[in-house]
């Protein structure tokens, strides 16, 4: 879709390392800590990612207005994945943009939305983590671990690096816990280090681009599906 070559290019221009993400100071005060969430039944209100329904097909391409900018963008549809869908960038507010897959299959697609990401800083991460409505409403479903393979996206705003939603759903917790969905790699373990220290160890960029989208019933049950293969003998 062109995403990454044009992110490609905005990180090799970033020469700051990890270790000045960490250890940075700005104005004689040291880096703010990821901020933990009260521990309380009261949800905050929180900013939400803009979307578009407005999506239109010619041929194998779709059209759409950028939820942010409102100029026209095309994605061709070889370019989707069938579940996973795909993201891309705005070509005239450079903001990233997630587009489901079932624009592709045709699933379900008076429910879908593409999303645009939404700035959110670093260490206030976890306060919007923990009161969106779409993490609520998959904790009421009990399939909260879905959000480990759909629904949750960070790039650094800056330098446009993507993290995995298994270093994301770490920042959430305590400086010493670990949410065990899966090994993390000995990259997202340093990555998750820095972004609870609160900023982009690629470029030490205090603010995330964050998308949470609804998880479509496709996704659920391909992933139900995919437990159910994993269980037989």
């Amino acid at each position: 879709m062109g995403f990454w070559s044009r992110r490609k290019g905005v990180t090799d221009d970033i020469k700051e390392t990890p270790d000045n993400c960490l250890n940075k100071y700005e104005e004689g005060k040291p880096v703010l800590p990821v901020e933990e969430p009260e521990k309380s039944t009261k949800k905050l209100k929180i900013p939400l990612n803009k979307t578009t329904s407005d999506v239109k097909y010619i041929l194998k391409t779709i059209f759409f207005p950028c939820p942010i900018c409102s100029e026209i963008n095309t994605v061709d549809l070889s370019e989707l994945d069938p579940i996973m869908g795909g993201e891309t960038m705005c070509v005239h507010c450079q903001v990233v943009l997630h587009i489901p897959g079932g624009y592709l299959t045709h699933s379900e697609v008076p429910k879908l939305k593409v999303y645009a990401g939404l700035p959110v800083a670093v260490r206030k991460f976890p306060l919007f983590y923990w009161n969106h409505p779409v993490i609520n409403d998959l904790e009421q479903q009990g399939i909260t671990r879905i959000i480990i393979q759909y629904g949750l996206w960070g790039f650094c705003q800056r330098c446009h690096h993507q993290f995995s939603p298994a270093v994301l759903i770490n920042l959430p917790h305590t400086s010493g816990e670990i949410v065990d969905y899966r090994s993390l790699s000995s990259e997202e373990m340093n990555e998750m280090k820095s972004l609870r220290a609160g900023c982009c160890p690629y470029c030490s960029h205090r603010i995330l681009l964050v998308i949470i989208s609804d998880v479509p019933h496709y996704v659920i049950s391909a992933s139900e599906n995919l437990a159910h293969r994993w269980e037989e003998d």
